[in-house]
């Protein structure tokens, strides 16, 4: 039974397999080949005795074999079909739609809520302690919207999805208790998170005395608990415990869906979940449709593709709000959803049309390659700023930035610019000198041995001129106009006041030099460890013929 062959909501289809039986001598037609359905194949398996006539004949004693060669065909062949469904891709899209389990817990939440479907489901933790599990169910057209969003931008998918659970009619969070937590306790942390979300704090004592209310008739959330909170249109949350429905409070839908749903969400394994479950969907399911219902259709027929994601959108090692007031929120958010992100949309998309040799290059291998760069300037380009964008997010931090740099770096930078102002200095003036868009590199040059500032414009990276970076600046106006307009000194000075991350600067250098942890071991032990053994062998050495002389004399 091959994949091809079975369809989703269509009857099964007539197929038949050739079987060999074996009759007595006695009967006709023993030995040949019949045709017969293949239902045949897949009755009840029979039950077995197999407990010996009293008196057996020729046949009797035969019918024990033959009962269990049946067994075992009927068997095989409801393996045989399992596995075609499974492997078949509308199989694989009703899976996807299925029950979710939460990976930390093992609690599992069913695919529907009444007439709602479920979005995801993801775990609440405090420090070690997995506390509960929970699902989100919504309605089929806010899940709607973000299913052609891309899973590369979690940030602007989850957005898009809580711009559009403000016209749903409900929203409903289940939570699952997996650990026994007090009622009073439980009713404070869940208003805890919703405080910061809403002005309303009047609201927020309803909910706790509402969740108080529903927990204390059973004592305390042991595991097992279900706590359900309906998120309404009109703004208000019903509070509903192990079934029985507690109340509601006015005025919390929207920040209640943000306690799950917001950068600063209590469980990110939740909002991966949903992402995972509700993004990239329009192109699976067609994908599928048009292998489950056009049997005999070429792979390369016409139809939706779906673009295989090698490279992903990358995590900021901070929050948006972290680089304010040098770097508005507003602008990184805008920098890294939307800029970033068409960086490494139109990378995935130009990377699944090369050919395979370039298909399985890592970015810095594209950056490296000055071939690429000739024949595929769109793909090479695009990807030096997925490059360049993800060592940049690097080069700040959010706090604890700014200052003098130490160790190695400091003194690599006073042997090669005479010191750290003047090391600023140059930085900025090349930085002053690009025109239009562009990087401005501190790079380690490894023939020369010695630090360099380097000025690309576009999207340049000094890597092909064989310059390791060990720090950027992004000169580009999409990361600085709409907080400094045209005054990018001030932007440039505020970058090195407040925002570099000098460790991280140090490590690149590090690396670059051939130095760190592993190589500083290697270079002690080769330049002190070594001589020292040998002196002590030699010492140990001139001990031992010392003694063997003066027994000789003796």
């Amino acid at each position: 039974v091959s994949s091809p062959c079975v369809r989703a909501s269509s009857p099964p289809l007539p197929v038949h397999v050739r079987v060999r039986v074996h009759r007595p001598p006695s009967r006709p037609g023993g030995g040949q080949c019949e045709r017969v359905p293949a239902q045949a194949l897949f009755p009840p398996l029979p039950s077995l005795s197999l407990s010996p006539s009293p008196s057996p004949s020729p046949w009797t004693r035969r019918s024990t074999p033959m009962a269990l060669k049946g067994a075992t065909v009927a068997l095989v062949g409801r393996i045989l079909l399992a596995a075609a469904l499974c492997l078949s891709p509308a199989a694989r899209v009703e899976a996807a739609a299925a029950a979710l389990v939460d990976a930390a817990t093992k609690i599992d939440f069913d695919d529907r809520l009444g007439s709602l479907p479920l979005f995801g489901v993801g775990c609440r933790k405090k420090g070690p302690i997995k506390v509960y599990s929970v699902g989100m169910y919504g309605d089929e057209r806010s899940k709607a919207a973000v299913g052609s969003l891309p899973k590369s931008n979690p940030s602007g998918a989850l957005s898009a999805l809580q711009e559009s659970l403000k016209a749903s009619e409900v929203t409903t969070f289940l939570l699952k208790m997996n650990f026994k937590v007090g009622a009073e306790k439980m009713a404070e942390a869940i208003a805890e998170s919703v405080a910061p979300r809403t002005s309303d704090q009047g609201a927020v004592e309803t909910l706790k005395k509402l969740i108080l209310d529903g927990v204390v008739a059973k004592g305390a959330a042991t595991p097992g608990t279900e706590l359900r909170f309906d998120c309404l249109a009109d703004g208000g949350v019903k509070v509903s415990v192990d079934g029985r429905e507690v109340g509601s409070a006015s005025g919390l839908s929207r920040a209640f869906c943000d306690v799950f749903l917001d950068d600063k969400g209590v469980s990110p394994s939740f909002r991966e979940s949903v992402v995972e479950n509700c993004c990239e969907v329009a192109s699976v399911s067609s994908t599928a449709a048009g292998a489950a219902g056009g049997l005999g259709q070429s792979s390369h027929g016409h139809g939706s593709k779906r673009v295989k994601r090698r490279f992903k959108l990358p995590k900021l090692p901070y929050a948006y709000n972290a680089l304010q007031p040098v770097i508005s929120e507003r602008t990184l958010r805008a920098h890294h959803l939307k800029h970033n992100a068409k960086y490494v949309d139109t990378v995935n998309r130009l990377i699944s049309e090369a050919d395979h040799r370039t298909r399985h290059l890592s970015l810095v291998q594209i950056v490296k390659n000055g071939q690429i760069q000739q024949s595929n300037p769109t793909l090479y380009k695009n990807a030096c700023q997925c490059w360049n964008h993800a060592f940049y997010w690097k080069c700040m931090a959010g706090s604890g930035g700014g200052g003098e740099p130490k160790g190695l770096l400091v003194d690599a930078i006073r042997r090669d610019f005479g010191s750290v102002d003047g090391f600023r200095r140059e930085m900025q003036s090349a930085s002053m000198r690009a025109f239009g868009s562009g990087w401005t590199w501190l790079g380690y040059n490894k023939k020369e041995r010695k630090l360099e500032i380097i000025l690309t414009s576009g999207a340049g990276n000094p890597l092909l001129d064989g310059i390791v970076p060990v720090l950027a600046v992004d000169m580009w106006e999409h990361a600085y106009y709409l907080d400094y307009q045209e005054r990018r000194d001030e932007y440039v000075d505020g970058f090195f006041d407040r925002l570099v991350n000098w460790k991280f600067a140090e490590k690149n250098l590090k690396h670059a030099m051939g130095r760190g942890f592993v190589p500083d071991v290697v270079h002690k032990v080769s330049h002190l460890g070594l001589p020292l053994a040998a002196a002590a062998f030699s010492a140990n050495y001139l001990k031992h013929t010392a003694i063997r002389i003066l027994f000789r004399q003796s």
